[in-house]
């Protein structure tokens, strides 16, 4: 695995203990929330973490249940004073998994020493990553070493927005005149297949579409690397797909409307068609924003 931080390795290494000490095959591993709470970690952190685990063959994963398959071995540990990420990164990941789990809404303060005691690193290192940060416009500064994670409104939205489509655009239009040889095309093909296995379980499974969105998206605009481009893409994947987490009042429905916005956007692509991609792409993107500033409007109504 590369560039994998310090947090999410550690988080392996715990669970693998733990399958240790429960010693016996076929026992059930503790539910997702109580897993949260044992090692302190966000959901989605253990949710990849167990990904992990069942792709080694250590357990099998039924639903809710968890159930072991083998006991760990000395080589499924992972050596993390060989591979520990920077401190930037850390920050980062956990900051990222404090808003994934909803336990920093719009509107909260946070403190550089609070995340300083989180992370094990020291407030220097916390404060010159919110710094850098904050520059995206979704956090500022508060007196005395505090932070707030700002609140969306629909001008905000209107203004990134704006932006998203342009280079959602010439991102489609640059991947489209990439030659047939070109391996990103195998990867597109893929892609459809997921979302079709995808829609053929989203009343189950619907959550599962936050990744594949992810990986549709950072496919286009990886196709041309431009290094701009690409560190703009930061901004809109934290803003259009994190902000989703704060409101799941209507996730199923949303994520079965891009499923198939999806699905038709890069059917059109491997049929090489431009023009019917490029209409398809300006519905997803409006829906897209329209969904954003719902959400958005839902917060401000829960915390007023």
């Amino acid at each position: 695995m590369s560039r994998q931080n310090h947090l999410f390795l550690n988080t392996i290494n715990q669970l693998l203990d733990l399958c240790t000490t429960l010693q016996v095959k076929g026992e059930n591993l503790p539910n997702d929330s109580a897993l949260t709470r044992q090692l302190n970690v966000s959901r989605s952190t253990i949710r990849k973490a167990l990904e992990k685990m069942e792709e080694a063959g250590i357990l099998r994963r039924d639903g809710p249940q968890k159930i072991i398959l083998r006991s760990p071995q000395s080589s499924d540990y992972f050596k993390i004073e060989q591979q520990e990420s920077s401190k930037e990164e850390i920050i980062e990941k956990h900051f990222v998994d404090l808003i994934l789990s909803g336990k920093i809404l719009p509107g909260d303060h946070f403190s550089e020493l609070e995340l300083a005691r989180q992370t094990q690193c020291n407030t220097v290192s916390v404060r010159e990553f919110l710094i850098k940060f904050s520059r995206f416009g979704l956090i500022d500064k508060a007196p005395r070493s505090q932070w707030r994670m700002k609140e969306f409104d629909e001008d905000f939205v209107d203004q990134l927005y704006e932006v998203r489509h342009m280079f959602e655009m010439h991102a489609l239009s640059r991947f489209m005149r990439l030659p047939s040889e070109h391996p990103a095309w195998n990867s597109l093909e893929t892609l459809l297949q997921q979302h079709r296995e995808l829609k053929t379980d989203i009343e189950r499974n619907y959550s599962a579409f936050s990744q594949l969105d992810q990986r549709f998206h950072l496919l286009l605009w990886e196709s041309h690397q431009n290094q701009f481009i690409r560190q703009f893409y930061d901004i809109i994947s934290f803003v259009f797909h994190y902000h989703y987490q704060w409101d799941k009042s209507d996730e199923k429905e949303r994520n079965s409307v891009a499923v198939d916005e999806h699905i038709d956007i890069i059917s059109h692509m491997l049929m090489k068609d431009l023009t019917k991609a490029t209409l398809s792409m300006e519905r997803h993107l409006n829906t897209a924003k329209t969904s954003l500033k719902r959400s958005t409007h839902l917060i401000h109504e829960k915390s007023s």
